[in-house]
Protein backbone atom coordinates (compact mmCIF):
# COMPACT_ATOMS: atom_id res chain seq x y z
CA UNK A 1 0.00 0.00 0.00
CA UNK A 2 1.26 3.34 -0.66
CA UNK A 3 0.01 5.19 2.31
CA UNK A 4 3.06 2.72 4.38
CA UNK A 5 5.52 3.62 1.30
CA UNK A 6 5.02 7.47 1.80
CA UNK A 7 5.25 7.61 5.54
CA UNK A 8 8.16 5.71 5.38
CA UNK A 9 9.92 8.13 2.86
CA UNK A 10 8.57 11.32 4.91
CA UNK A 11 10.52 9.75 7.85
CA UNK A 12 13.89 8.08 6.27
CA UNK A 13 13.73 12.14 4.68
CA UNK A 14 13.89 13.17 8.46
CA UNK A 15 10.60 14.54 8.76
CA UNK A 16 8.96 14.39 12.22
CA UNK A 17 5.51 12.92 11.52
CA UNK A 18 2.83 13.80 13.99
CA UNK A 19 -0.64 12.53 13.39
CA UNK A 20 -3.95 14.97 12.74
CA UNK A 21 -6.75 12.68 13.23
CA UNK A 22 -9.04 12.10 10.40
CA UNK A 23 -7.04 14.21 8.15
CA UNK A 24 -3.55 12.80 8.10
CA UNK A 25 -0.52 13.74 9.21
CA UNK A 26 1.17 16.86 9.71
CA UNK A 27 4.98 17.84 9.59
CA UNK A 28 7.04 20.91 9.14
CA UNK A 29 9.02 21.84 5.79
CA UNK A 30 11.16 24.88 5.98
CA UNK A 31 8.66 26.80 8.59
CA UNK A 32 5.09 25.45 6.34
CA UNK A 33 2.59 23.51 7.95
CA UNK A 34 2.41 20.44 5.39
CA UNK A 35 -0.70 17.72 5.95
CA UNK A 36 -0.01 14.71 4.18
CA UNK A 37 -3.44 13.07 3.33
CA UNK A 38 -3.79 9.68 2.57
CA UNK A 39 -6.83 8.25 0.78
CA UNK A 40 -7.81 5.12 2.09
CA UNK A 41 -10.23 4.81 -1.06
CA UNK A 42 -7.45 5.35 -3.44
CA UNK A 43 -3.88 4.01 -2.51
CA UNK A 44 -2.07 5.99 -5.89
CA UNK A 45 -3.87 9.41 -5.13
CA UNK A 46 -0.81 11.25 -3.29
CA UNK A 47 -2.31 14.24 -1.71
CA UNK A 48 -0.07 17.25 0.63
CA UNK A 49 -1.63 20.16 1.82
CA UNK A 50 -0.82 23.75 3.62
CA UNK A 51 -3.58 24.96 5.47
CA UNK A 52 -4.78 27.59 6.56
CA UNK A 53 -2.40 30.17 4.77
CA UNK A 54 -4.52 33.18 4.97
CA UNK A 55 -7.89 34.03 6.53
CA UNK A 56 -10.78 35.02 4.45
CA UNK A 57 -13.68 37.79 5.70
CA UNK A 58 -16.84 39.31 3.79
CA UNK A 59 -14.42 42.59 3.49
CA UNK A 60 -11.73 40.72 1.52
CA UNK A 61 -13.03 37.61 0.11
CA UNK A 62 -13.25 38.92 -3.35
CA UNK A 63 -9.85 40.32 -3.32
CA UNK A 64 -8.82 36.44 -2.23
CA UNK A 65 -11.32 34.97 -4.91
CA UNK A 66 -9.19 36.81 -7.43
CA UNK A 67 -5.84 36.29 -5.97
CA UNK A 68 -6.83 32.47 -5.52
CA UNK A 69 -7.47 32.48 -9.50
CA UNK A 70 -4.38 34.01 -10.11
CA UNK A 71 -2.24 31.72 -8.67
CA UNK A 72 -3.36 29.04 -10.11
CA UNK A 73 -3.84 30.28 -13.31
CA UNK A 74 0.13 31.09 -12.52
CA UNK A 75 1.47 27.81 -10.91
CA UNK A 76 1.23 24.16 -12.25
CA UNK A 77 0.77 20.88 -10.40
CA UNK A 78 -1.09 22.93 -7.42
CA UNK A 79 -4.50 24.03 -6.56
CA UNK A 80 -4.91 27.10 -4.03
CA UNK A 81 -8.83 27.15 -2.61
CA UNK A 82 -10.84 28.33 -0.42
CA UNK A 83 -11.57 25.84 2.33
CA UNK A 84 -14.14 27.29 4.68
CA UNK A 85 -13.06 30.59 5.90
CA UNK A 86 -9.24 29.39 4.89
CA UNK A 87 -7.29 29.30 2.10
CA UNK A 88 -5.62 25.88 1.27
CA UNK A 89 -2.91 25.16 -1.12
CA UNK A 90 -2.78 21.49 -2.19
CA UNK A 91 -0.54 19.26 -4.60
CA UNK A 92 -2.29 16.31 -5.77
CA UNK A 93 -0.26 13.40 -7.99
CA UNK A 94 -1.11 9.92 -8.89
CA UNK A 95 1.56 7.43 -7.72
CA UNK A 96 2.74 4.90 -10.74
CA UNK A 97 5.01 1.54 -9.59
CA UNK A 98 8.31 2.92 -11.21
CA UNK A 99 7.67 6.42 -9.57
CA UNK A 100 10.75 7.75 -7.50
CA UNK A 101 8.74 8.61 -4.51
CA UNK A 102 11.63 10.87 -2.79
CA UNK A 103 11.89 12.85 -6.27
CA UNK A 104 7.82 13.90 -5.98
CA UNK A 105 8.03 14.56 -2.50
CA UNK A 106 10.74 17.46 -3.21
CA UNK A 107 8.99 18.19 -5.93
CA UNK A 108 5.85 18.63 -4.27
CA UNK A 109 7.31 20.66 -1.32
CA UNK A 110 9.29 22.91 -3.28
CA UNK A 111 6.06 23.24 -5.87
CA UNK A 112 3.98 24.16 -2.26
CA UNK A 113 6.66 26.57 -0.74
CA UNK A 114 6.53 28.52 -4.18
CA UNK A 115 2.54 28.64 -4.27
CA UNK A 116 2.74 29.85 -0.85
CA UNK A 117 4.90 32.53 -1.61
CA UNK A 118 3.62 33.68 -4.87
CA UNK A 119 -0.18 33.83 -2.97
CA UNK A 120 1.52 35.91 -0.40
CA UNK A 121 3.17 38.19 -2.52
CA UNK A 122 0.05 38.89 -4.83
CA UNK A 123 -2.40 39.01 -1.92
CA UNK A 124 0.05 41.92 -1.04
CA UNK A 125 -0.31 43.42 -4.06
CA UNK A 126 3.01 42.32 -6.41
CA UNK A 127 1.63 41.26 -9.09
CA UNK A 128 5.23 40.09 -10.42
CA UNK A 129 5.82 36.45 -10.76
CA UNK A 130 9.29 35.07 -9.74
CA UNK A 131 11.68 35.80 -11.87
CA UNK A 132 10.13 38.29 -14.01
CA UNK A 133 12.90 40.83 -14.65
CA UNK A 134 12.23 44.53 -13.18
CA UNK A 135 14.10 47.15 -15.36
CA UNK A 136 14.71 48.82 -11.83
CA UNK A 137 16.09 45.96 -10.59
CA UNK A 138 18.73 45.69 -13.86
CA UNK A 139 20.01 49.40 -12.84
CA UNK A 140 20.71 48.81 -8.97
CA UNK A 141 22.76 45.52 -9.94
CA UNK A 142 25.01 47.64 -12.59
CA UNK A 143 25.31 50.74 -10.37
CA UNK A 144 26.07 47.93 -7.36
CA UNK A 145 28.71 46.34 -9.54
CA UNK A 146 30.31 50.13 -10.55
CA UNK A 147 30.32 50.96 -6.85
CA UNK A 148 32.93 47.45 -6.70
Amino acid sequence: MNKEKVLAQLEELGFALEEAGEYGYFFKFEGLNVLYMPDDDDENFLRFAVPNIYDVTEENKDLVLEVVNNTNMAIKYSKTCVVGDDVWIFYEYRLFGEDNLEDIIEHSMRLLQATFFLFHRKIEGDDSLPGEDDDDNDNDDESKEDAA
